[in-house]
């Protein structure tokens, strides 16, 4: 089983990762869906994660945009489309970002930028938002991310909210 650690708007702050660390475990992989991604070397390595094992899109405060606003890539026989959402009009809803998830084949399709954790499966499409590593939109929502978990060609998803023992597994 591949278990991979998905993170979005950690905002070059790292304060929650060794608790990332605790409670996710092991990750095979990191996906980091945009707003600062130049964060995701520094927060894989810290989780013991592989850099050849990184994958990270651009998102509206990623300035110069170095890496694509749209990722497609095949995990354990799995398609997953990534962006970081503004693009796709995520904060009004996943709509946009559902048909775009459609049109590609993909089976997840992750995003950010909303800062709010979501997690559903809508017509065979598993849609991920991890929320924030650092800077929770909600005041009831703790930081937070996610972990996929692949295998046979099937995916699950469950955030895991830091520094709480609970996740809401999908």
């Amino acid at each position: 089983m591949l278990r991979v650690g998905v993170v979005s708007d950690s905002h070059r702050r790292f304060g929650n990762v060794p608790a990332m660390r605790a409670q996710c475990g092991r990750l095979d992989w990191l996906l980091h869906a945009g707003d600062h991604l130049a964060d995701a070397a520094r927060i894989a390595s810290d989780l013991g994660v592989d850099r050849s094992r990184v994958r990270a899109v651009v998102g509206n405060c990623d300035f110069p945009a170095t890496e694509p606003a749209e990722l497609l890539l095949e995990l354990g026989g799995v398609k997953l489309l990534m962006v970081h959402g503004h693009q796709h009009g995520v904060k009004a809803g996943p709509q946009r970002l559902l048909y775009r998830a459609q049109e590609v084949g993909a089976r997840a399709a992750i995003f950010g930028h909303s800062h709010i954790p979501f997690l559903e499966d809508v017509g065979g499409v598993l849609l991920l938002n991890p929320g924030s590593l650092s800077l929770p939109r909600r005041p009831q929502d703790p930081p937070s991310c996610a972990v996929l978990e692949i295998a046979d060609g099937t995916v699950r998803a469950h955030h895991v909210f830091l520094g709480e023992e609970a996740a809401f597994r999908f």
